[in-house]
């Protein structure tokens, strides 16, 4: 047998199981998501999450730890996936008037999705039974997805292009703008239906007034 091939079949049998893992662990937290979300931390059932999600309570506790750890996975992945879609244009090295309206009109279709409306009732619930459930959130979710704004509009202090006294506020702000009514509409389980046409126009208003308060040149 080759070497090359050799290091072919390495490879193959090293990635199948890593594959199967993450497989594996993907499940468990859909499992648990629905289970938070339907039931509340304190009531959610880890022997439903696996009888949902297939397997035993050992693999969970090998890949969580425990209830908590499993809880703090979820938000994780959550947060990972609001990263995701903040930073996307930032990596494309477009107009920033461009970067700031698909940042907009992503979290905007993040913030008013079920799940993540789901996932903040769940929280704004148990919050105040269980503090520690908070510290996870803010220190996994709003406190990285912030950062990752603020650190771009650095980005354009640094080149001239904006100024600000504090990116991080301004990042802070901006994002409230782009949430409006619609994250608390979903927040309170109505379904936000958004056209295109209203999100573009929404999105469109609050980067040209976020701009108008800070960009260095005048804006058309």
């Amino acid at each position: 047998m080759s070497t090359q091939n050799m290091l072919e079949n390495e490879q193959e049998t090293s990635y199948v199981p890593r594959e199967k893992g993450l497989i594996r662990r993907d499940k468990i937290l859909d499992a648990a998501t629905d289970v938070f979300c339907q039931n509340g931390y304190d009531a959610a059932s880890l022997q439903e999450i696996m009888a949902m999600a297939g397997g035993s309570l050992a693999t969970l506790y090998r890949l969580f730890g425990n209830k908590e750890g499993l809880f703090q996975a979820v938000i994780e992945r959550n947060s990972e996936s609001m990263i995701k879609k903040l930073a996307s244009p930032l990596m494309q090295g477009k107009d920033p008037i461009e970067v700031l309206h698909t940042m907009g009109s992503n979290f905007i279709d993040l913030l008013s999705s079920p799940m993540v409306g789901a996932i903040h009732r769940l929280l704004i619930a148990e919050s105040g039974r269980n503090p520690k459930l908070r510290e996870i959130f803010v220190k996994t979710a709003p406190e990285r997805n912030l950062r990752v704004v603020a650190d771009y509009l650095q980005s354009l202090v640094n080149s001239g292009y904006l100024q600000l006294d504090d990116s991080y506020m301004a990042a802070q702000q901006l994002l409230s703008m782009f949430k409006g009514n619609y994250h608390m509409r979903s927040v309170l389980g109505d379904t936000v239906v958004i056209n295109e046409h209203e999100k573009n126009q929404y999105v469109k208003s609050a980067v040209s007034l976020f701009l108008r308060g800070c960009a260095t040149a005048k804006l058309t």
